[in-house]
């Protein structure tokens, strides 16, 4: 009989540290992808500011602020998984994640903060447009933008398919790449037609598709926080 408990306890305990051992290094994992991201949008985020206010360019500064605000999203994502990371070693199960869901809400929340904040930059654009735009520094730095977003993209694509944390760090690298985008379209209108209200017309419709990628991460997270998972289920 004890060693027939004994066998059943080794088996518990292997499967137990099976799941152990796969969670810290997922979570490890994500936390090297962050944290990468992290200083791709960081060491570009600076430089696109500075070209912005040099360009006149109200949707290059916008994008600017919008990678800076991102680069504290990803910082928060980083932390939960960090935290998620030190858990998992001291459970046998990876049940509970509610502080990666917790920072997946800030994050979304935030993006549609920083919507808002980009759709209002637009209107006054729209309304007193700049006397004049330098459309190439624009569009290179829009390419150059183009190019790391993508990067980041890649990076996460794949740990956003089951963790919403990950998925709220996704949301704002689409949101970053769909903004560098706009920016290309809108330098080359200003560029070839002199469309300078080009500019905050990009920045506008950013906004609302940020706005609309983020509300439903902000419905599915509040729907998490709600329920109480299985103490052997991961959530994410």
């Amino acid at each position: 009989m004890f060693n027939l408990m004994l066998h059943h306890h080794s088996q518990d305990c292997i499967h137990g540290c099976a799941l152990n051992s796969e969670g810290s290094q997922f979570s490890e994992q994500k936390v090297r992808i962050l944290g990468t991201a992290l200083v791709l949008v960081l060491c570009f985020a600076g430089s696109e500011l500075a070209i912005g206010y040099f360009c006149h360019s109200v949707a290059l500064q916008a994008e600017s602020g919008h990678m800076i605000s991102d680069s504290f999203a990803l910082s928060l994502s980083m932390v939960a998984s960090w935290i998620a990371q030190r858990r998992s070693k001291d459970r046998a199960n990876l049940g509970d994640r509610r502080v990666e869901v917790l920072a997946a809400l800030f994050n979304s929340i935030g993006l549609v903060a920083i919507a808002i904040w980009i759709g209002i930059e637009a209107i006054a654009s729209l309304q007193s447009p700049p006397a004049d735009i330098l459309s190439l520094p624009m569009l290179i730095t829009a390419g150059i933008g183009l190019g790391v977003n993508g990067v980041n993209v890649v990076l996460l694509h794949d740990s956003s398919h089951h963790d919403l944390n990950m998925r709220g760090a996704f949301l704002h690298v689409i949101a970053d790449l769909i903004s560098s985008v706009g920016l290309i379209l809108a330098a080359i209108a200003v560029w070839r037609m002199h469309w300078l209200w080009a500019d905050g017309a990009i920045s506008l419709f950013v906004s609302a598709l940020i706005i609309l990628s983020a509300i439903p991460l902000i419905v599915q997270s509040l729907n998490l926080l709600g329920k109480k998972p299985p103490s052997n289920l991961n959530v994410m």
